[in-house]
């Protein structure tokens, strides 16, 4: 009889120390989706803190005379950490997606050169070349040196290193560096 008694009260006490941390679980899951929710992040914040606080305070304040409280305690912070866990895998699946592509992503909206043709000429009082070109930019003449050009030839405007640019020509090498004023 003492036996059967015994293990019905271990049995009874498994029961409670399983069923009590799922119903802890689902109290904090639905505490956790209220904080999703929130549209401010500010008012998120603050709701998320008064979840930890709960949480914290609720632990200290409960006396662990037994070891039933530590391992309840130790296993409702064990599904805590694994409910925000899959919170944050959730949220970073997209920005895995771009991982290691960022830099392609710029470079593809971005255009290298630029063919135009020139539709204006004029030099500076410190002889640098400015020229205007049909679709209403106008670039200068940054380093010293000497550029052959002529009103309605088709030169290419080519980005370099360190947001730098050449203004060059297909029918010879030679470059000069400009930067655009306008």
């Amino acid at each position: 009889m003492k036996k059967i008694l015994c293990l019905f009260s271990t049995l009874l006490m498994i029961t409670t120390s399983l069923l009590s941390p799922l119903a802890q679980a689902s109290e904090l899951s639905a505490a956790l989706n209220k904080c999703r929710q929130q549209q401010n992040s500010v008012k998120r914040l603050l709701c998320y803190d008064e979840i930890n606080l709960q949480l914290t305070t609720h632990s200290a304040a409960t006396p662990a005379p037994a070891d039933h409280t530590a391992r309840q305690s130790a296993t409702s912070l064990a599904q805590q950490t694994a409910v925000n866990r899959s919170t944050v895998v959730a949220g970073t699946i997209e920005a895995d997606e771009d991982f290691g592509l960022e830099h392609k992503k710029i470079a593809e909206k971005r255009v290298d050169q630029l063919y135009v043709t020139v539709s204006n000429i004029s030099y500076s009082p410190h002889k640098e070349l400015i020229v205007e070109f049909d679709n209403g930019q106008i670039w200068r003449q940054s380093d010293n040196g000497y550029y052959k050009i002529a009103v309605g030839e088709q030169h290419y405007i080519k980005r370099g290193m360190f947001n730098s640019f050449r203004l060059g020509n297909d029918d010879n090498n030679r470059t000069v560096k400009v930067r655009r004023v306008d």
